[in-house]
């Protein structure tokens, strides 16, 4: 259905918050774009009359350019949205879901419907190459199997290709003709030449020298032969500043080349433009397109040059962050499981034992429901235990985790004995319940679905590696150097804790050949040179340790040196002929290119933005403001009214929780759609009470206001949001359905209003 000229739709059928033209357009982005600064220019003619539809498309084309899909689809949807009959917009959006080729899909068929209307030749036949690139769904749908895959990929570039013969100066088209080489090569279109790519590559560059391409070439040479894309390492960021991802690119390059400290400079600027730009969108961290692994990369690079308190304060931020069922969970690569993995990382790499300690339990490694994360923390608490001399402690925590091997192993045991008769009869009786099970019964006995006998199995493999681990370290601490080495065969100890520990367990000379090793792998880090230098001096070889302390002098340039590892060469600087402070300063690589201060990029952190104001009704007509709710943590719920069935599913879920949350200080308030006496209305007539305050927003100013509000239908959207005392929203959802996870609200909201 197409809006009218105000965007307004009158199609009742659509259930509320779903966008008016189908399911493809209820995800993604429903606030309008802006035009943003630090983009790259781009030509990219349309067949487009609006100026500000040209505009927007050009912006959407900059940021696909930086793998920003986000915004891509918001900015092609800002286009549609100044002209509805533009066809290539919609091939922009589909563009901007290559990680969603379901959603892809809807979206080019959209552009299919339009381009004989609002599309030139040449924009069909960007439209024509995306449609027979994305793969069909249904029941009617070709089988889409790797062969299916390789030949789509090869049509693609085909298809671009002839753009190419028709619009020979078309420095786009050779730009996704680059990009999708490379891609293609994961679909099985094997990438033959990377010299020949390059060469497309410089014809763009020879027309515009700083075309955010620079981005491909990273990721061209990135695996095979860095040091061919230093120069657009160099040029990759300043080509288009407003884009984090540009600035994070470099990184790869860099990262490669072991020049970590100039790589986590590049991270540290990506999530610094990542952060300003989340506080003007209002979104969430882990919203945003390679948010967490940004992070996480930098709190490796720091932990590579040895600056240990940045990549713990680092870690523990991502920890911070807001929750998400939908990206950001311990089941999920978001920002919570990189930060506790990464926390353990740095505390039991660099020794942080008595650190390591007071943290278990603590904001950033609480305990988990998480059978397997519980473990991981376990085992780590056990070896603090054992490697701070407390035997006694890390033993009573052995003995935990050996309780809890037994009781896997006892369960795969029990498995095995079932019977097949004994099976049959169960399989029998669950057939003749399926008549009577409801969904609410289905969802239980998923809840409840115990371990498979293949997934004990490896959950116990991977417990014996921790309880090896622990073993591994009890030993090391008792000097029994043949225990030792019978654990450590089944710990998989991180080879330089394995030399550590192998020392203290009194094989210097084994331990030396693992440092040494290791060394040489790991070129330009901190800690295996630190590592190596103790050993090499511990084993009565100094003129070798003093050597390669001097080396170390300005590998840690940047490093914590007041750290329990890097201290203890105290007296090998000393010997060397050094007082105080041993670190030489690095001097800037020459081949950076243009690096703008940091802190005009963005904040260092995410920051909470204020809550907005607002002044509404309550059903009897009296007016009401935020104000009176302010002072105390709250939930503020946005919900379309009691004709959309699903609101008053979220209200029915979040009544009898109402104590639940009082409890934790914190208030629920909602807000609706309607008149404060359609409001009341509603009330009277529901068959439930609901024991939360409701407002009604009748011209849905509140609902703008906090951007619960879909700008290109022109139609109200569900929210959910939590405030705390000082008015900063903490946490929110914003979408096509209302937030459900009642559990999971309650117990974010105290975890986040609990952290420092």
């Amino acid at each position: 259905m197409e809006p009218s000229a105000s965007g307004e739709h009158d199609d009742s059928s659509t259930e509320a918050g779903h966008s008016f033209h189908g399911e493809a357009f209820n995800e993604g982005p429903r606030q309008k774009a802006v035009l943003i600064p630090g983009l790259a220019k781009i030509n990219f003619p349309t067949s487009t009359k609006s100026e500000r539809a040209q505009q927007f498309f050009e912006q959407g084309v900059a940021q696909l350019h930086g793998f920003w899909y986000l915004e891509a689809e918001r900015s092609f949807r800002q286009a549609a949205k100044e002209d509805p009959q533009m066809a290539i917009a919609y091939w922009g959006m589909a563009m901007a879901n290559v990680n969603n080729r379901k959603r892809a899909r809807g979206l080019i068929d959209e552009a299919l419907e339009k381009k004989d209307k609002g599309a030139d030749k040449r924009e069909k036949l960007y439209i024509d190459a995306l449609n027979r690139y994305l793969p069909k769904f249904g029941d009617d749908a070709p089988k889409d199997d790797s062969d299916a895959k390789k030949k789509r990929a090869e049509n693609f570039i085909a298809d671009l290709e002839k753009i190419l013969h028709e619009y020979p100066d078309d420095i786009e088209a050779k730009a996704f003709l680059v990009l999708q080489i490379w891609l293609g090569d994961r679909e099985g279109v094997k990438l033959t030449s990377r010299y020949a790519v390059n060469a497309l590559l410089s014809e763009i560059f020879a027309v515009d020298p700083m075309h955010p391409v620079h981005h491909y070439r990273i990721h061209l040479w990135d695996s095979a032969q860095p040091k061919l894309a230093l120069q657009s390492a160099a040029n990759c960021g300043p080509s288009m500043p407003g884009v984090a991802h540009m600035w994070h690119m470099p990184g790869h390059i860099y990262s490669k080349l072991h020049r970590y400290a100039d790589a986590a400079w590049q991270q540290e600027a990506s999530a610094r433009v990542d952060h300003a730009h989340m506080t003007r969108a209002r979104l969430m961290p882990d919203q945003i397109h390679n948010f967490a692994h940004n992070n996480e990369w930098l709190t490796r690079n720091l932990i590579h040059i040895g600056r240990v308190r940045d990549a713990i304060d680092q870690a523990q931020n991502l920890v911070s962050l807001p929750q998400h069922p939908k990206y950001n969970t311990l089941d999920k690569r978001g920002s919570y499981k990189y930060g506790r993995e990464r926390l353990l990382q740095i505390l039991s790499q660099y020794a942080l034992w008595d650190e390591l300690i007071k943290e278990s339990g603590g904001y950033y490694l609480p305990p988990t429901s998480d059978a397997g994360q519980q473990e991981e923390w376990l085992g780590w608490l056990a070896v603090a235990h054992f490697r701070t001399g407390n035997g006694a402690r890390g033993a009573k925590t052995l003995r935990s985790l050996s309780r809890r091997r037994l009781a896997l192993e006892t369960k795969l045991l029990d498995l095995a004995d079932e019977s097949a008769a004994a099976k049959e009869a169960a399989k029998e009786a669950a057939d003749d319940q399926a008549d009577d099970e409801t969904e609410e019964d289905v969802e239980a006995e998923k809840a409840d679905k115990e371990e498979t006998p293949d997934e004990i199995k490896s959950h116990l493999k991977t417990l014996r590696t921790i309880i090896a681990r622990v073993s591994a370290a009890a030993a090391s601490h008792r000097r029994d150097e043949a225990k030792f080495k019978v654990h450590a065969k089944q710990a998989k100890l991180e080879p330089l804790i394995e030399a550590r520990w192998l020392a203290d367990a009194r094989d210097l000379k084994g331990a030396l050949e693992i440092a040494k090793r290791e060394r040489k792998k790991r070129e330009g880090e901190v800690r295996p040179l630190a590592i190596l230098v103790d050993l090499l001096w511990r084993n009565e070889q100094k003129e070798e340790a003093i050597k390669q302390f001097e080396t170390l002098r300005t590998l840690a340039a940047d490093a914590d040196i007041d750290t329990p590892l890097l201290a203890r060469l105290s007296h090998i600087a000393k010997a060397a002929g050094v007082q105080g402070d041993w670190r030489i300063p690095r001097e800037p690589a020459a081949d950076l290119g243009e690096r703008p201060p940091l802190d005009k990029l963005g904040p260092f952190r995410w920051q909470t933005y204020e809550a907005p104001t607002w002044e509404g009704k309550l059903p009897d007509g009296t007016l009401t403001s935020a104000e009176e709710f302010g002072g105390r943590p709250r939930i503020v719920v946005f919900y379309l009214g009691f004709g959309c069935l699903h609101c008053m599913e979220q209200l029915h879920a979040l009544s009898p929780r109402i104590d639940d949350f009082r409890k934790a200080g914190i208030d629920i308030v909602a807000i609706s759609t309607e008149d404060h006496e359609t409001l009341k209305t509603g009330i009277d007539n529901f068959d439930k009470p609901v024991e939360i305050p409701l407002i009604a927003d009748a011209k849905q100013v509140i609902f703008k206001s906090y951007r619960c509000w879909d700008d290109f239908e022109n139609q109200p959207l569900h929210g959910t949001f939590l405030i705390d005392s000082r008015d900063r929203v903490r946490w929110q959802d914003i979408g096509y359905e209302p937030f459900m996870d009642v559990d999971f609200l309650l117990e974010e909201s105290q975890r986040l209003l609990k952290l420092p």
